[in-house]
């Protein structure tokens, strides 16, 4: 997610913030300030209610972050790879490499975090019970237990891709014995639940509050949007699954010679109209050169400068096997925002998957109806 920076990592998985959070942590740290505290429970100072404030926001930070870290370590123990943990503006999300491959795995992933919100719950209502109800801290305790068994039942809602929709899901999956069909009917199930959101959004808009109904619009919204995303994956994977990438990439590829000098290589960007090229010696594949780095040495030094002196190294290319499956790669180059990728074969290069070979892939199927 853009915008997002390291806090810390825990067993083994990056925790990141997205700047978004710090919003959040603002207004709700000014508004339990501010509002919330003084009107339940009076006679402290500004600087108490500003305490109380401040920690009861960062609580509320390690309890979302408890909640995805208990989703995070389900799905390493079922074997599934988490890349991060990342707090925004609506919560958290921890970032699976690949989907649950069994219904049982899909139901135990998405109820642990639920599960883990009401744990919080209670334990903090009985801590709760162990202080007297006029102090400052039993005051931000229950509202933290408030919160968290909150936090639980939202996300027990059926609603898609809410944890309570993939428990749904996995449900669903073990009955019709296909997660995409599963997948389907809990997005519209979702999809209903998010336009009662919205209906709820427009009545509190003109009768309640202009803040309130414009912010349950937007989270109806958010919830419908996420959950056609996550169904368009889906088909996506499905669709192309088990096609391997040397179905798809540019076989024929155009490399330049490592001697090469630039105003040389001028002539291949005129004649190929190309906006990189590999670097080979005899198809053994040392770099990458692109226009922007023609661009940047001075005209002068082009009859005396090669192509191998200003080119990306092998090391710092994305280099893939043939044999690897292509929607794999597509979605590693979606996420990192990666224009290309080189194939290589026992040292020699083969091929280049670029995005105008995966349009290319995605057009023929929407036209034709088949996946090669």
């Amino acid at each position: 997610m853009g915008g997002s920076f390291r806090l810390t990592r825990l067993f083994g998985i990056d925790v990141e913030i997205n700047i978004s959070w710090l919003l959040v942590f603002a207004l709700f740290s000014f508004t339990l300030a501010r509002e919330y505290f003084p009107a339940i429970i009076t006679g402290f100072t500004a600087a108490t209610y500003w305490s109380m404030g401040i920690i009861t926001t960062i609580l509320i930070f390690v309890s979302v972050l408890l909640h995805e870290l208990a989703h995070s370590l389900m799905a390493i123990r079922e074997g599934i790879p988490i890349k991060k943990i990342t707090l925004f503006i609506f919560g958290g999300v921890a970032q699976m490499e690949k989907e649950p491959h069994l219904p049982a795995v899909e139901f135990k992933i998405a109820l642990v975090g639920p599960a883990t919100s009401l744990v919080l719950a209670l334990l903090f209502f009985l801590l709760f019970r162990l202080f007297p109800p006029g102090l400052a801290i039993s005051q931000v305790i229950f509202f933290l237990a408030r919160l968290n068994l909150i936090m639980g039942l939202i996300n027990l809602i059926p609603a898609f891709p809410l944890d309570g929709g993939r428990v749904l899901r996995a449900g669903l999956w073990h009955y019709f014995k296909s997660m995409l069909r599963a997948t389907r009917i809990a997005v519209r199930i979702g999809s209903i639940f998010a336009f009662l959101i919205i209906g709820l959004g427009f009545l509190y808009l003109f009768q309640v509050s202009l803040i309130w109904g414009l912010w349950y619009i937007f989270l109806g919204w958010l919830l419908y949007q996420s959950g056609q995303a996550s169904y368009a994956q889906l088909v996506f994977h499905q669709t192309f699954k088990g096609i391997a990438v040397r179905q798809i990439m540019s076989g024929n590829v155009q490399s330049v010679p490592p001697h090469l000098t630039l105003d040389q290589l001028v002539e291949y960007f005129y004649r190929y109209k190309y906006g990189a090229f590999p670097v080979a010696d005899n198809h053994r594949l040392l770099g990458m050169i692109t226009f922007n780095q023609l661009r940047d040495v001075e005209t002068g030094r082009w009859p005396h400068t090669t192509a191998e002196e200003i080119m990306t190294g092998k090391a710092e290319l994305v280099i893939v096997s043939p044999d690897r499956e292509a929607v794999e790669i597509m979605m590693r180059m979606a996420a990192g925002n990666i224009g290309r990728v080189l194939v290589v074969e026992n040292e020699r290069l083969v091929g280049i998957l670029s995005r105008t070979d995966i349009m290319k892939l995605i057009s023929m199927h929407m036209l034709l109806g088949t996946e090669k």
